[in-house]
């Protein structure tokens, strides 16, 4: 320690100009960041149901489309006119290929194209009426929708939903856009908001947070320092080596600031005690760092092994968020070693200008309760979770993805009343001979009949009902043989942008249907799958929400292997630290307690345990952890010339103070996740509200009693 601050001392200059370059280099990293918006980051690394979907890619290609509805009181000249227009102008933007709509500029009438501005509105009604689920226009009783189905190109971007939504604003007309295109590609937005908005909070809340306890500006910005330092550095690293920021890795940059602040804090708390007692700089530095440099290097590695412990998750996203965040903790915690001493080898004047406020009410609050309440605490969580256990679910889709107040959401739902879905699943079925037959029809439709038998399921897009309608428009009765199933299918398919095409497949003889859920919860899509697969036929289900499915599927065992390779690499480290078994076992019971807490509350307040949800288990451990720590080491310091009493009494003394203001911090910190436009974040924040505070408390209050009861008459 000694040898290390003279060289701090005598090479500033040198230190100073190395920080200055890594921080512009982080920088120019930044500048270079990529963004990943694609769902199937949601989904395990290997599953069938990817299989399958790759299949059906091959055969039919990608069924890039998205829909818009428009919104009207009347349908009369004006208002078909005006969609005319909207079609044509949308048609226009670049990276639409092709857009299906009630309003083209020419219809077939009676065999012959007729100008759309030529047609009484009363024929067009009439018109698509008789296409039944496959007509454009929705006609009820209080209001009447244009449905517009875009095809878009494999190189459509942002900038083409800032077109259409651009578009859509100079109409005078209600409209909403959805499809799984625009779900994902809207997550650009939030993820540059979450990115430029939300950490800048979150430094703002715990700024506040700590300049209570500190007592000044300069030791407060001091202690945050290196978790933002950390925090500019992970990000520009992540940017240099070329990897990409998803939904999930936009929020690293809050938990880098929030739990990276915890070994400043208690580096500059435990530093102004020393100068408060007239230490010089390079001796109050010491000091310092022989009091809390080991259990600050303890606390940023078990901190770093909660987050890779998340490397067990058979998902790329999660093993993503995990790298970035242990390697974000981890330079945050080079940076409290690195820059905090190089800045206050300056002479630095950073003695509180006032007491700390609720340190007083707050520490002996919760020392009364230490003893037999604290073990009343503990069975009371025990007992909670017990009977609320079975009622926690697994639930998680792309729209629990954002909350109502979303335009995303308010789409989605919208659609979904008018379409009867807005986010389909596909049963894909192979015929054993020629898949243009009245035999494939009548397969097919076995399938297709089971389905709408079911309440969960809305409604099914069947290719051969949409032949059957062109059928039944010209003549009366079912399809009498397979000629003319043929030449209505070549008709139809002879256009290239037909619908037929991405639902029929001659080369390959399968047929896809678009099933669209009464809604995207797991035993729904249980429901639709055994249903298919009780057939006994060639089909498999597929689509982007049945590979949510799998990892929902899986996440429970995931969990459990992560939580377990976590708590045995913090209780090697903690042994390793404190040299004694007894003690790091001991230090591992508050935040054991703590993870059973977190099952409890999941199954009352009915927050799904899912790939989002299951991280906080993760750092609940490697952060809530660091509290034992803190006060096991300062036990065991305080021990050494103190009777157990004595070392128990310091030890809450001296850490009570940080310990409570970091956790104070770190649930604020989170709150600002509350102003997330997704849902996961919101419950993120929630949760890390719950351990934090179960895991202050039980520290405060079980910990001491456990020293007490079993180290009376010894010491360490």
């Amino acid at each position: 320690m000694k040898a290390y601050i003279n060289l701090i001392f005598k090479k500033q200059l040198l230190f100073k100009i190395i920080l200055a370059i890594t921080i512009i280099m982080s920088i120019a990293g930044i500048v270079q960041l990529k963004l990943n918006t694609n769902f199937s980051s949601f989904s395990p690394d290997e599953s069938i149901y990817q299989d399958r979907l790759d299949e059906t890619t091959q055969i039919f290609g990608e069924l890039n489309q998205l829909m818009v509805i428009v919104e009207v009181d009347t349908i009369n000249r004006t208002t078909l006119d005006d969609m005319n227009s909207l079609q044509n102008e949308l048609s226009a933007i670049s990276d639409i290929s092709f857009i299906q709509g009630a309003a083209p500029n020419e219809l077939m009438i009676n065999g012959s194209a007729v100008e759309f501005g030529d047609i009484p509105s009363e024929t067009v009604i009439s018109y698509y009426e008789k296409f039944e689920d496959f007509s454009p226009i929705k006609i009820n009783e209080d209001t009447n929708y244009f449905v517009f189905t875009l095809f878009i190109s494999s190189d459509f971007t942002n900038a083409s939903i800032k077109d259409i939504e651009n578009t859509l604003e100079d109409i005078s007309y209600t409209s909403y856009i959805s499809g799984d295109s625009y779900n994902q590609l809207k997550i650009t937005d939030y993820i540059i908001r979450i990115l430029l908005i939300l950490p800048p909070l979150a430094l703002l809340v715990i700024f506040l947070v700590f300049r209570s306890q500190m007592g000044a500006i300069k030791p407060t910005i001091l202690s945050l320092l290196p978790a933002g330092i950390g925090s500019l550095w992970t990000f520009g690293l992540i940017g240099w080596i070329g990897n990409e920021v998803s939904i999930l890795t936009a929020v690293v940059p809050i938990f880098i600031i929030v739990i990276g602040s915890a070994d400043g804090l208690h580096f500059m708390s435990h530093y102004q005690d020393d100068k408060a007692q007239g230490m010089d700089d390079k001796s109050a530095l010491l000091s310092t760092l022989k009091l809390v440099g080991i259990p600050m290097v303890v606390t940023t590695l078990t901190s770093i092994a909660g987050f890779l412990s998340l490397l067990s998750m058979n998902t790329s996203s999660i093993k993503d968020l995990s790298i970035y965040s242990a390697v974000g903790i981890l330079l945050a915690g080079l940076a409290t070693w690195y820059v905090l001493p190089l800045i206050l080898s300056h002479g630095l004047n950073v003695s509180r200008k006032r007491n700390p406020r609720y340190k007083l009410n707050l520490s002996q609050g919760l020392k009364k309760l230490s003893g037999i309440p604290s073990l009343i605490i503990v069975l009371v969580i025990i007992i909670v979770t017990a009977f609320s256990f079975s009622h926690i679910n697994n639930e998680f889709n792309m729209l629990m993805l954002y909350k109502d107040s979303t335009i995303v959401a308010q789409n989605a739902a919208k659609v979904s009343e008018v379409n009867g879905g807005s986010i389909p699943v596909y049963v894909s079925i192979k015929t054993d001979g020629d898949v243009i037959t009245l035999d494939a029809l009548h397969e097919v439709s076995v399938v297709v009949d089971q389905l709408n038998t079911l309440d969960e399921v809305n409604k099914v897009v069947n290719p051969f009902e949409l032949i059957q309608i062109i059928y039944e428009n010209q003549f009366n009765g079912d399809i009498p043989n397979d000629i003319v199933l043929n030449n209505i299918y070549m008709t139809l398919s002879s256009d290239p942008n037909s619908t037929i095409n991405d639902l029929i497949s001659l080369d390959s003889n399968v047929v896809r249907l678009l099933v669209f859920p009464a809604d995207l919860e797991n035993n729904t899509l249980d429901v639709i799958e055994t249903s298919v697969d009780e057939l006994n036929l060639d089909t498999n289900v597929t689509g982007v929400q049945y590979l949510m499915k799998d990892l929902n599927d899986s996440i429970s065992q995931m969990q459990i292997n992560s939580i377990i390779l976590a708590l045995s690499i913090v209780i090697v480290m903690l042994v390793i630290t404190l040299k004694s078994f007894k003690v790091a076992l001991f230090s591992m019971i508050p935040i054991i307690i703590t993870v059973i807490s977190l099952y409890g509350f999941l199954g009352l307040s009915g927050i799904p345990l899912n790939i989002t949800t299951v991280i906080i288990f993760s750092i609940t451990i490697g952060v809530g952890i660091d509290y034992a720590v803190h006060f096991s080491s300062l036990y065991k310091y305080y021990l050494k010339d103190n009777s157990n009493d004595q070392a128990i009494e310091k030890a809450y003394h001296s850490s009570s103070r940080p310990i409570i203001t970091n956790a104070f911090g770190i649930s604020l910190g989170f709150s600002i996740l509350m102003f997330s436009p997704l849902t996961i974040h919101f419950n993120v924040s929630v949760l890390m509200w719950v351990s934090m505070v179960v895991s202050v408390l039980l520290t405060l209050t079980l910990l001491p009693y456990i020293f007490h009861i079993t180290r009376r008459k010894h010491h360490a």
